[in-house]
C-alpha cells in the first residue's frame, strides 16, 4: 500500500508543470493578418512594415455594416522587428501572423536586398513558410495592400487567387512561397524568381469601398510578370513569351495559350496546353558545359481561324512543328535575358553539380562568367491530343 501511495504521489508532483499552457492566448485578443507588406523608407535607413488584419464581425456577417472587412495597419522601425512592435502603437489586440496567405515586397526594397527581410520570416516561428511571395511592381507594398477589390471581400484572398489563376491558364507568373524563396537565396550565382503584383489605376481611389461599387472598377490589382534575382536582389523583370519560358525551363508550366501562323495569317491558330514536363541536364566538356533542356507536352487544338484541315494527320504534325518551334523560341528567350543579367534563375548550375560534382567544384566560384557564356541546346516533343468538336472548318469550307 506504501508503494502504490508513493507511486500517485510522484504521478502527481510530474503533472503539475502541464496544468496549464504559460503562453496561452484567446482569440478574442488576437488580430489575425491576412497579408503582410514590407517597404523602405524612402531616405531614411527604416523599414516600414504594413499588416492587413481581418474584420471578425464584419467577416463573420453578424451585420451588414457596409464597411471594408479589413483594415491595414503600418509601423517603422530601424529593424523590421522594430517596426513590427511600433504597429501594435495602432491595434488593439496582439498581431498574430500564423494565418498570413501573402507577403508582398515593394520594389524599391527588392532592388537594395532582400536577405534581411527573410532572415526574420526564417527566424520567426508564427509566418508560415507556404506564404506566397509578391513583388510589388512599380509600387510599395502598403499601397498594394490598402487596395479594396472586387468579388473578393479581403484582397490579400484576391491577390492569391489572380495568381493561382493565371499561373494554371497562361503561365506568365507561378506561385513562389518563402520556402521557395529562402532556398533561392542560397543559389550560387543566382536567385529566387518571384512574380509580381501591378497597381493599374490610382492608389488613393482603390482605398476606398467606392472603388468596387462600379462595374468595372477604376482602381485594380493585375498579376504581371516575374522578378529575377541575384544575390538576393532584384535585376530585372521578364513578361510575355520571356515569362512563360522562365515557366517551361522550371517545370512550372501547367497551362497556355500558343498561337501559331496559317499561311499568311499571323497568328490564326491557337494550341490549348493541358500537360508539360521539363528536364535540364548538363554535360561538361572541359571548361564550358552544355545544357540541355528536354521538354514534352500534350495540348489541344483550341481555334483555328483560317482554313486547316485537322482531319488529316499530315496537317497536325505541321502544326506540332510549328509549336515545337515556338516553345523553344521563349524558352531560349528567356535563357538569353537570364545570361545578360547574369542571374541562374534557371537551375543550370545545380545540373551541372549533379552530372559531375568535380567539375562543378572548379567552376561554382565563377559560374557567373561561366553561365552567361554556356551553350544551350532545347528539345521539344509537343503532341495534339485532340482537335475539338469540329475537323474542317467552314472556313476551309469557303476556300474550297
Amino acid at each position: 500500500m506504501t508503494l502504490k501511495k508513493g507511486f500517485l504521489a510522484l504521478m502527481m508532483v510530474c503533472l503539475l508543470p502541464l496544468t496549464g499552457c504559460w503562453n496561452y492566448r484567446e482569440m478574442n485578443e488576437l488580430a489575425i493578418a491576412i497579408a503582410m507588406g514590407v517597404d523602405k523608407v524612402q531616405g531614411r535607413d527604416e523599414y516600414n512594415i504594413s499588416f492587413q488584419v481581418v474584420n471578425a464581425r464584419d467577416i463573420a456577417g453578424i451585420k451588414a455594416t457596409g464597411r471594408i472587412p479589413v483594415n491595414v495597419y503600418s509601423g517603422k522601425g530601424k529593424t523590421l522587428l522594430e517596426a513590427v512592435r511600433k504597429t501594435s502603437q495602432k491595434v488593439p489586440r496582439r498581431i498574430n501572423t500564423q494565418h498570413m496567405r501573402v507577403f508582398v515586397i515593394g520594389e524599391a526594397l527588392a532592388r537594395k536586398g532582400i536577405e534581411e527581410v527573410f532572415e526574420l520570416m526564417e527566424r520567426d516561428p508564427e509566418p508560415r513558410l507556404t506564404t506566397r511571395v509578391f513583388i510589388a511592381r512599380n509600387s510599395d507594398a502598403a499601397t498594394i495592400l490598402k487596395t479594396v477589390t472586387a468579388v473578393e471581400a479581403i484582397p490579400a484572398n484576391a491577390i492569391l487567387g489572380k495568381l493561382k489563376i493565371t499561373g494554371r491558364v497562361l503561365a506568365e507568373s507561378y506561385e513562389t512561397e518563402m520556402d521557395d524563396v529562402i532556398r533561392g537565396l542560397m543559389i550560387k550565382g543566382g536567385g529566387p524568381v518571384i512574380s509580381g503584383i501591378k497597381l493599374v489605376g490610382k492608389g488613393e481611389a482603390g482605398e476606398k469601398i467606392s472603388n468596387v461599387e462600379q462595374t468595372e472598377p477604376p482602381t485594380d490589382l493585375y498579376t504581371s510578370g516575374m522578378a529575377l534575382f541575384k544575390k538576393g536582389k532584384l535585376v530585372g523583370w521578364v513578361k510575355g513569351d520571356k515569362a512563360r519560358g522562365v515557366s517551361w525551363i522550371n517545370n512550372k508550366m501547367k497551362s497556355t495559350i500558343v498561337n501559331l501562323d496559317c499561311e499568311t495569317k499571323k497568328d490564326a491558330i491557337s494550341i490549348d496546353i493541358i500537360r508539360s514536363n521539363s528536364k535540364i541536364k548538363s554535360e561538361v566538356k572541359g571548361e564550358q558545359p552544355l545544357i540541355r533542356i528536354h521538354i514534352k507536352e500534350i495540348g489541344i487544338l483550341g481555334e483555328a481561324l483560317c482554313p486547316v484541315d485537322v482531319g488529316k494527320s499530315a496537317e497536325i504534325r505541321k502544326l506540332e512543328q510549328q509549336w515545337n518551334e515556338e516553345t523553344e523560341r521563349n524558352v531560349m528567350a528567356a535563357v538569353q535575358t537570364a545570361q545578360k543579367l547574369k542571374t541562374d534563375v534557371l537551375g543550370f548550375g545545380a545540373a551541372v553539380e549533379r552530372a559531375n560534382p568535380k567539375a562543378w567544384k572548379k567552376m561554382e566560384k565563377e559560374w557567373d562568367r561561366i553561365f552567361a557564356t554556356c551553350r544551350v541546346e532545347v528539345k521539344v516533343e509537343s503532341t495534339i491530343r485532340r482537335t475539338g468538336m469540329v475537323s474542317k472548318p467552314y472556313l476551309y469550307e469557303e476556300k474550297k
